[in-house]
């Protein structure tokens, strides 16, 4: 691409038009229509991504990114790969859940100055959508879209420089979110009588996981119901850097292996513990986030399916009720903790109990440096 620059000289009285040739490297400065394929080319710059991925998204336009398919799927696969994935957008209340799909994907930051949309993939590339309207009228008017590129390093740095800003400017999206939710939802304890809307609670509230997942369950019984009824299925589908903690009383070892090897299977960061003495109340306990917990009421524990087991649930997002059941799982958490470091010194007790032992006793002089240096 060859373009030029203009510009006047003062000369005696006099302005001078001055023309200078500056001839661009091809490929350096790319816009495409959305008449042509404008896809096409950020997801090869994405499928080639070494280290790092920065998209700045209005508000009001989230929801495109997540709704475009193949570019969405592209942008999924990048934190499997080691990629660092940063988004800066405007959350409100109409974008919430697809900036939850982001936070899925990387570090999202909340910016109210946030306008327009672009890409800068590892510092080098940069890719910008241009539309001339806005919002859903825009998703109508895609002709009037256009796509620009490019590689100019000084024209990129500026733009890194000014993601970064951004970034530092701005706070995490999960702080954006909570305070938005706090404003616009009441504390709720709901009851729950029906089995299926109970199981459909469960299910959004597992797949709404960002940070940590508590489950409860007081009966081994509870637990393979759990499991038949494809609920712990659905851990497959949490992301992996969600922590993931399970409660079980049971008492037979051979059960607890069998119960420890099913459940990695289904999340391989998940942590397991046990609880060896039965509970007063027959429970299953779901704390998603420390926001919102699921307490299911077990009315006959020698049912096969969740549907003829499960009694009513209190559905809630009450602090009061929320840290109630998260002080009972950290306790019982605990005690599990204890009660498994009592059996492996109880093991060592048995494995050196036939043994004779003689008590001993070792003495060593410890040389200064100076006495050292005598020595020698």
């Amino acid at each position: 691409m060859v373009g030029k620059l203009s510009g006047f000289k003062y000369v005696d009285d006099n302005y001078t038009l001055l023309t200078m040739s500056t001839h661009w490297r091809p490929a350096q400065i790319e816009i495409e229509h959305a008449n042509e394929d404008i896809s096409k080319l950020p997801l090869e710059i994405i499928s080639n991504i070494k280290e790092t991925f920065d998209c700045c998204i209005d508000q009001n336009e989230v929801a495109l990114l997540t709704e475009n398919e193949k570019l969405w799927n592209a942008i999924k696969s990048l934190k499997n790969k080691g990629i660092r994935v940063r988004f800066v957008t405007g959350v409100n209340e109409g974008n919430i859940s697809p900036c939850r799909q982001l936070m899925k994907c990387g570090e999202v930051f909340h910016n109210d100055k946030i306008k327009g949309n672009f890409q800068i993939v590892d510092g080098i590339n940069y890719l910008c959508y241009i539309t001339q309207n806005e919002g859903e009228i825009a998703r109508k008017q895609e002709q009037e879209q256009q796509l620009f590129h490019t590689n100019t390093k000084s024209f990129v740095d500026i733009q890194q420089y000014l993601f970064d800003n951004l970034c530092n400017n701005a706070i995490p999206a999960r702080e954006k979110i909570k305070e938005i939710e706090r404003g616009i939802r009441n504390d709720f304890a709901d009851t729950v009588n029906q089995p299926a809307e109970i199981r459909k609670i469960v299910t959004n509230q597992l797949m709404s996981a960002m940070d940590e997942i508590l489950l409860l369950f007081s009966t081994v019984n509870s637990f393979y119901r759990a499991k038949y009824s494809g609920m712990l299925n659905l851990l497959r589908q949490v992301p992996k850097d969600v922590i993931v903690k399970v409660l079980i009383q049971a008492g037979d070892d051979l059960e607890k292996d069998t119960i420890q090897e099913e459940l990695r299977q289904s999340h391989g960061q998940i942590r397991v513990q046990y609880i060896t003495k039965p509970l007063q109340t027959k429970i299953v306990t779901v704390v998603v986030d420390q926001a919102t917990s699921v307490a299911i009421e077990i009315n006959d524990d020698t049912k096969k399916t969740f549907e003829e087991a499960s009694g009513p649930a209190i559905y809630s997002n009450s602090e009061l009720t929320v840290s109630s059941c998260l002080s009972i799982f950290e306790t019982l958490w605990i005690q599990s903790e204890f009660d498994k470091q009592n059996k492996i010194k109880q093991a060592y007790f048995q494995m050196f109990k036939g043994l004779e032992l003689k008590d001993e006793s070792y003495m060593r002089r410890w040389s200064s440096e100076q006495e050292k240096e005598k020595e020698k």
